[in-house]
């Protein structure tokens, strides 16, 4: 079954509606707003007339990256607010769905797998850091996440070279996550393309 939907959704460990909605506000009241002010800034700066051209594409740049932050954080404050019962592969689809839009990257999110409630959140932020990474890195045109027993694979048909540049591709964070839920990432890559295997 292939799942594509668009509503980035943010589990806690087994926290009830109370924390949720605590956590929402926090997020709301506080890192959202903060953003949507530089937002406003950058939007002054970008409109003033004394602004040579070469800055204001880079300002722009800029300021589509933060809309972009700020929309995938309203999300995740709106999916915190809803007491949702959505399954983990259907909250993993909707993340990417939401990183990709915008792309030409195709993605799938196939098989199926029960993930503890108290992993889920560690673990979909550690593959959308995955998706990122490929969106900007890799060239590719197709994304798949093949959901299993025991582990996950996340498969690209990009340019390589990931473990060749594990450091620029952020690895070393995301294997540092996957830790915290006694995880592993193992990497294979090369020319046609890369796999990302995450073991439980």
């Amino acid at each position: 079954m292939l799942l594509r939907s668009n509503s980035p959704a943010r589990l806690m460990n087994s926290s009830p509606n109370s924390e949720r909605t605590r956590i929402a506000r926090e997020l709301h009241d506080g890192l959202a707003q903060e953003l949507a002010s530089l937002g406003y800034r950058l939007d002054q700066i970008i409109g003033d007339a004394n602004l040579d051209n070469k800055n204001r594409y880079s300002l722009r740049e800029l300021r589509f990256t933060l809309t972009g932050v700020i929309n995938q954080i309203r999300d995740e404050i709106f999916e915190l607010r809803t007491n949702t019962n959505k399954s983990f592969k259907q909250q993993l689809a909707d993340q990417i769905s939401v990183l990709l839009s915008g792309s030409d990257i195709d993605y799938e999110v196939i098989g199926d797998i029960e993930i503890d409630s108290n992993k889920r959140f560690e673990l979909i932020r550690a593959i959308r850091e995955l998706a990122i990474n490929a969106r900007r890195h890799s060239a590719c045109s197709q994304i798949t996440v093949n959901l299993s027993h025991e582990k996950i694979v996340i498969t690209d048909n990009g340019s390589g070279g990931v473990v060749a540049k594990s450091n620029s591709y952020g690895l070393e964070g995301v294997q540092e996550r996957l830790a915290l839920i006694g995880a592993l990432l193992n990497t294979e890559s090369n020319s046609t393309g890369t796999k990302l295997i995450i073991k439980f």
